[in-house]
């Protein structure tokens, strides 16, 4: 992984080097991987015998409005120990999944999965590739070899995942409703409702990002040298990420209520890294990058913010910035890549959509 800062220089090398590696790789073993659970900082590679293929699936995630495909690749060690790669994405649909296949009813399969983040649900540990995520398939390298020569001998033809269908409500599009509409509504009774409202940002509040926990995203306060998480459940003592927590008030013509955006989302608004604004902007300024959203009329995916329950303040978390509306006109702000759908940016109701968040999910209330 590269990471690149304003001092860095990028020079253009026009001859390649003959001792220049074709495979570029550096692998962490299956059992050492709960160790790097949800460290976003650095990118994990893992070498493995495929043992299982499923079909690339559509998947509606909690932070989109639409849907992206899913594929998952189940891989082994020289033990035995087993391993889930979860692709996404374009990563899901260009997969050899076929080829390698066929060619695994014969012979073992080895791939070396590079630029995957680790991640944990119910207890198991999976490894996700998104854009960043690259496969050598059977690489001519030492590992590979080991593996190869070891998975002979107990060889299984490479099984295939039956297609799993998803539930309806997972894949249901939110309702469109006014301001009024979901204010008063209850939260416990619809904590895990999601709506679509198209408002007008009014207020933004002066505090737009905060010190979060690198492996949570919760708040951290100040431990001695360093900083500690404030999640109980987490207390990673490390130093703290910079990440946008951008709060705002925002209305239609039947009011107006608090929002709160996170990570990737405020980014997707913004269009600048939390690190740029506060490498470029003194302490306590509110840039114009966001003061610019002043006035400006979005179409939002929200829901009720866990600390609506807790604390009573009414406030919702954005979920996905559907649109900006420009002169009554929809504006898609989807990610590259994807394609929103008409129904997305209709104000016909739909039906309303019940989701359970992701455990790895960018839109977790940080503590107050």
């Amino acid at each position: 992984m590269i990471s690149f800062t304003r001092w860095t220089t990028v020079e253009e090398v026009v001859e390649i080097p003959l001792a220049f590696p074709e495979f570029t790789y550096s692998l962490t073993p299956i059992e050492k991987l709960p160790s790097v659970l949800d460290n976003k900082e650095y990118f994990t590679d893992v070498l493995g015998a495929v043992t299982k293929i499923s079909d690339a699936l559509p998947l509606r995630p909690r932070s989109q409005q639409v849907h992206t495909m899913k594929r998952t690749v189940t891989v082994c060690d020289e033990s035995g120990a087993s391993l889930d790669v979860t692709l996404w994405g374009e990563r899901a649909t260009s997969f050899p999944a076929e080829q390698l296949h066929k060619d695994g009813q014969h012979s073992p399969q080895i791939v070396i999965f590079v630029g995957t983040l680790v991640r944990g649900y119910a207890g198991t540990i999976s490894l996700s590739g998104g854009s960043s995520c690259k496969w050598y398939i059977n690489p001519d390298v030492p590992e590979a070899k080991k593996l190869i020569a070891s998975m002979k001998s107990v060889h299984q033809p490479v099984a295939h995942a039956p297609q799993v269908k998803y539930s309806e409500p997972r894949t249901s599009v939110a309702e469109h409703r006014k301001v009024s509409d979901i204010k008063y509504l209850h939260p416990f009774k619809n904590k895990k409702v999601e709506w679509l409202v198209t408002v007008k940002i009014m207020k933004i509040d002066k505090s737009w990002w905060y010190e979060s926990c690198k492996k949570c995203f919760r708040t951290t306060r100040p431990h001695g040298n360093t900083y500690k998480c404030s999640n109980p459940t987490c207390s990673t003592i490390s130093a703290p990420s910079p990440r946008y927590k951008l709060v705002i008030i925002a209305g239609d013509e039947t009011g107006d209520t608090e929002f709160v955006m996170f990570g990737r989302i405020a980014q997707r608004l913004i269009k600048k890294t939390v690190d740029a604004l506060i490498a470029n902007n003194p302490p306590g300024f509110i840039p114009d990058e966001i003061t610019r959203l002043l006035e400006k009329v979005f179409t939002f995916n929200v829901c009720f913010t866990e600390n609506t329950i807790s604390s009573g303040n009414v406030s919702f978390q954005v979920n996905t910035i559907v649109a900006e509306i420009d002169d009554g006109n929809p504006i898609p702000l989807t990610p590259v890549g994807s394609q929103s759908s008409s129904a997305v940016l209709s104000h016909h109701a739909g039906t309303s959509v019940e989701c359970t968040p992701e455990k790895d999910s960018d839109f977790t209330l940080p503590s107050p």
